[in-house]
């Protein structure tokens, strides 16, 4: 349900093509096939993720064309530079020039509180818009096992959980998931589990390479800390995106929330995804006891040091089966900071709000979105479950998911965004 609108190819430089939409041009690889200047393709992530006749692609391209310049101009609107002034405006104009802030600038962004939090979330709003247009990639999510051997101290499916419902969903279970969130209309998908060592390396290769075969998606793979060469092997079949977070900067913090681990393995494993030619999410986990502002603004530096082509944070929400139970809940004031902060720290990123931020509030995926993201997720695990993979409390399953995409692409209709991805402005 990223609605992918099809480009007309206009150029082919190696291994890049450069795409016509309606009069802009974005540009995006391809790792496999052929393509020629006229052919109409979907991208997705900037890679090139399927080709489609012009007899398939006109009606689309006229379907969207009067839409699409609606949905721009209504995100001018809402993205207007606001009046008001604050002891913060100078920072915010100083990351619309894309000028490096301080570290002080940053803690000063991350203490805003009152009339100045608005400010701050419509100087990063306007950042979005004029880095990146309005253009919002809404990608599925597949939930196919909840099985983990890992005792994370903040996750609701550590290991060390009993009161859990495990499940694990069979190859023709995941198949049969696919195809029907492919018929929903995402282009993008996210196969992710607990670190489940049940599903061999050798089974996650034929799984992807049956997906690729039938399906022109971006397809993620979630699965926690595997070897590169399995990395690289899945890759080779065709899932070309990876999300993975590192969850916090803090070394100390790392070993103590992930006992037995350490962050630097989790760090160069990152760094591999990218040398392989992942699409690469990540980032880190906002509230975690000890966690101070400072090791917030390592985070968001870490994770722009990494140069991820999205990244993903959101808040712990502290799971009632987990050693965490009792800390307290960040404030959706304090996860919208983060997110606005990234904004200005890194203004052409992509940000996605999470659906961890969604339970804070009814309007947080709002919120999120007019703080400076411009990447959601909407959950495609079958109900039979979705509920059973309870990372934290409040996870949202009860809905039907063609409302969830219903009032979703509402959402972003009335924010003047465009459920779409088209490519990048620029080389990856």
């Amino acid at each position: 349900m990223c609605y992918a609108i099809p480009g007309k190819v206009i150029s082919i430089d190696s291994k890049t093509v450069t795409m016509d939409y309606f009069g802009e041009a974005r540009k995006a690889i391809f790792v496999t096939g052929s393509y020629e200047v006229g052919d109409y393709v979907y991208a997705q992530g900037g890679i090139v993720v399927s080709k489609l006749s012009e007899e398939d692609a006109i009606p689309i391209l006229k379907m969207w064309e009067k839409q699409f310049f609606e949905l721009k101009a209504r995100d001018a609107i809402l993205s207007e530079q606001s009046k008001f002034e604050s002891p913060i405006s100078p920072i915010i104009k100083r990351a619309e020039k894309d000028e490096t802030l301080s570290r002080n600038e940053m803690l000063a962004i991350l203490s805003v509180e009152g009339k100045d939090l608005e400010l701050l979330f419509q100087g990063a709003n306007r950042i979005r818009k004029n880095k990146l247009d309005n253009a919002c990639c809404v990608h599925g999510i597949l939930e196919f096992s909840n099985y983990c051997q890992n005792n994370c101290l903040y996750c609701g499916i550590r290991s060390g959980n009993a009161n859990i419902k495990r499940y694990r969903m069979n190859e023709t279970q995941i198949l049969e998931a696919v195809d029907h969130s492919v018929s929903l209309g995402f282009k993008a998908l996210v196969l992710q589990s607990g670190e489940d060592p049940f599903y061999s390396d050798e089974m996650l290769i034929a799984l992807v390479k049956k997906i690729r075969e039938k399906h022109g998606i971006l397809l993620f793979m979630s699965i926690g800390e595997r070897s590169k060469d399995c990395y690289k092997k899945l890759f080779d079949a065709g899932a070309y995106g990876a999300l993975l977070r590192f969850e916090t900067s803090n070394d100390l913090l790392y070993e103590k929330m992930r006992p037995g681990r350490k962050r630097i393995d989790r760090i160069n494993l990152i760094r591999d995804l990218i040398e392989i030619g992942f699409i690469v999410a990540t980032g880190f986990l906002i509230g975690l006891p000890g966690q101070s502002k400072d090791d917030l603004i390592n985070d968001i530096l870490l994770t722009k040091s990494l140069k991820p082509d999205m990244y993903s944070f959101g808040p712990l929400i502290p799971h009632p089966e987990t050693p965490l139970s009792s800390i307290q809940t960040p404030s959706l004031d304090d996860a919208l900071k983060a997110i606005a902060l990234t904004r200005l720290v890194d203004p052409e990123s992509k940000i996605l709000v999470t659906s961890a931020l969604e339970t804070l509030s009814p309007d947080a995926k709002k919120k999120g979105l007019m703080a400076g993201g411009n990447s959601l997720m909407i959950n495609t695990t079958p109900k039979a479950y979705s509920t059973s993979y309870d990372l934290y409390p409040g996870k949202s399953t009860e809905r039907p998911i063609t409302e969830t995409i219903k009032n979703t692409i509402e959402l972003l209709y009335s924010l003047g965004r465009a459920p779409t991805d088209l490519g990048v402005t620029n080389d990856r």
